[in-house]
């Protein structure tokens, strides 16, 4: 009998990747997010944001010009059980009903004209205006307008850690941004081994247990100030019964309009929830410690030792350091990273390090006894506009006080930042991570304490 908690991916740990694992006989209580890819420095999460938008703005637009057969084509959102947060023996449970969802959504659009005209910010606003369009629908809506990027976000992942993917696994659905048409298609993919569904990872850093924007939030800010001052016109008890409040809501947009902006302006505290993951941080540091310890120095570990520096970065920056991908080469495949993290932090440390050096950040792995000048130059023809001006060399001994001097010619000669991180420094960075320590200010003060030395 499977374990009721098991993970589909056993011999991975949530600290090692970028994704949601997802776990056998039980849903996450979480759902894929819009407002974290709208409010990311990522270009492509934010594309993504604008695709959904788009998309769902074709269909209020079929709506305001009398089009419904147009708007129920649209408006086709089934639930999306390979998106693979949490498993049952009977599939993902869940409440995503296509045809029954876009009568919620064309049933709304008909009764506010005034939504018509406007069209929609976030698609989280369909939860204001529908009594019964909650968070799970929001994320099923997403998913089904973002499944080509699910697929190969998934393709990547599993090329990343060697997870097993079936042959031509059939895919229903997957929308078509040029042709505006819902296609099917046959793609490699994991499956689940309950049912043989394939399963789709989704990015850790875009899932919340309630949309940034979200009906409670709603009422109790934006509704509850309507209600106070209104309070000889409306009863009190509107606000507890939600066809009475999206009855307002969709006579008066300008309700939901000004909640909006708020969330917009408080978009720096929207942070991906974690809580799901139970695992042990101090067991998953000292496996960490453990594996380190374990890799001989020299060319031949070298890949083994890369794919452990990739796991150790994702478990001590995982979410303000997102999809970590090893062996990144150029377009002319001329130049070769080891891995390449995207910097989509909120941390005030990381927002800078954007700000100053851009929102790539490199780190290069050096499986030798100790680091020579090549190692630096090397490094620093990989720093510059494309790849950003800060890079992180991840090596088994501290550099000696020549190559020190290096990293500061380096600097003085092109303001290019080379930071170093031993084998010491990982175990201290693992024990802090145990600890409940911020591994973020750890690197702060690193790199405060390079750029002293300079002066």
């Amino acid at each position: 009998m499977n374990d009721p908690r098991a993970p589909l991916l056993p011999h991975l740990s949530p600290y090692q990747v970028d994704f949601v694992i997802p776990r056998i006989g039980i849903d996450l209580p979480l759902g894929i997010d819009p407002f974290l890819l709208f409010k990311s420095r990522d270009s492509e999460y934010r594309q993504l944001h604008t695709l959904l938008i788009a998309t769902f703005n074709e269909g209020v637009a079929a709506i305001r010009e009398g089009n419904s057969d147009e708007a129920h084509r649209l408006f086709d959102f089934p639930e999306v059980s390979a998106i693979g947060l949490g498993y049952t023996q009977g599939g993902k449970r869940g409440s995503g009903v296509g045809s029954y969802l876009a009568g919620l959504i064309i049933d709304t659009l008909e009764a506010s004209p005034a939504l018509q005209q406007r069209g929609v910010r976030h698609v989280e606003e369909m939860q204001l205006l529908s009594a019964g369009i909650g968070p799970d629908r929001v994320s099923d809506i997403t998913a089904n307008v973002l499944k080509r990027f699910l697929i190969e976000y998934t393709q990547r992942q599993c090329r990343i850690w060697n997870v097993e993917m079936a042959k031509h696994v059939p895919v229903s659905h997957i929308f078509n941004h040029l042709s505006k048409e819902w296609e099917d298609a046959f793609e490699d993919l994991p499956i689940s081994p309950i049912n043989g569904a394939p399963i789709l990872f989704v990015p850790r850093r875009i899932v919340r247990v309630l949309p940034w924007i979200n009906y409670d939030d709603f009422v109790r800010s934006e509704f509850n100030a309507y209600l106070k001052a209104r309070r000889d016109q409306i009863k009190k008890s509107s606000t507890q019964v939600k066809t009475d409040v999206v009855m307002v809501t969709r006579r008066d947009i300008s309700l939901v309009e000004r909640y909006v902006k708020s969330r917009e302006a408080q978009g720096g505290d929207a942070r991906p929830t974690l809580d799901y993951i139970d695992e042990d941080l101090c067991r998953e540091s000292q496996r960490l410690k453990e594996q380190l310890a374990a890799i001989a120095i020299g060319r031949s570990e070298a890949e083994r030792y890369q794919h452990l520096v990739l796991e150790i970065m994702n478990f001590l920056f995982s979410p303000e350091l997102i999809d970590g991908q090893p062996e990144v080469k150029t377009i002319d495949g001329t130049e070769r990273r080891d891995i390449i993290f995207t910097n989509d932090s909120d941390e005030s440390f990381w927002d800078y390090v954007r700000n100053e050096y851009g929102i790539i950040l490199m780190f290069e792995t050096k499986n030798t006894e100790e680091l020579d000048t090549d190692a630096i130059n090397q490094t620093a023809t990989y720093l510059g506009v494309r790849i950003g001006g800060l890079g992180v060399i991840v090596t088994r001994r501290p550099p000696k006080d020549s190559i020190i001097k290096k990293i500061m010619t380096v600097f003085n000669d092109g303001r290019k930042v080379i930071l170093t991180l031993c084998d010491d420094q990982l175990r201290d960075l693992l024990d802090l991570r145990c600890q409940g320590g911020s591994p973020t200010k750890w690197m702060q003060k690193h790199y405060r304490n390079f750029r002293v030395s300079l002066q």
